[in-house]
């Protein structure tokens, strides 16, 4: 079982990748991150605020946290049809989401 040892909101100071939309969380900008920790083994989990709150959402309305046991990231889990359905609440996350930056 996992279990959250620590949560904090910090400002990016370099690139990270959010692990929800899978892509950047530039420098500046304010994203979640969560020490997790499942028996020995000992992680950080990154995501935007946005994305976060996105995904806690779906997944209570779905009930969907931990579909065969593991963690499916939104970008894997999401259907681009009901992208609209959520788009009133989280405008920049599924924006993120339906329109990823090409380098």
């Amino acid at each position: 079982m996992t279990e959250l040892i620590a949560e904090h909101r910090p400002v990016a100071r370099k690139v990270h990748f959010c692990e929800e939309c899978g892509q950047e969380i530039r420098p500046g900008t304010r994203y979640t991150s969560q020490r997790c920790k499942d028996g020995g083994d000992v992680w950080t989990f990154k995501a935007h605020t946005d994305c976060m709150a996105w995904s806690q959402a779906y997944r209570n309305k779905h009930k969907e946290w931990h579909p065969y046991g593991g963690f499916i990231p939104m970008y894997d889990l999401i259907e681009p049809h009901e992208y609209n359905e959520w788009r009133g609440f989280f405008p920049h996350a599924v924006c993120r989401m339906a329109f990823p930056r090409i380098n």
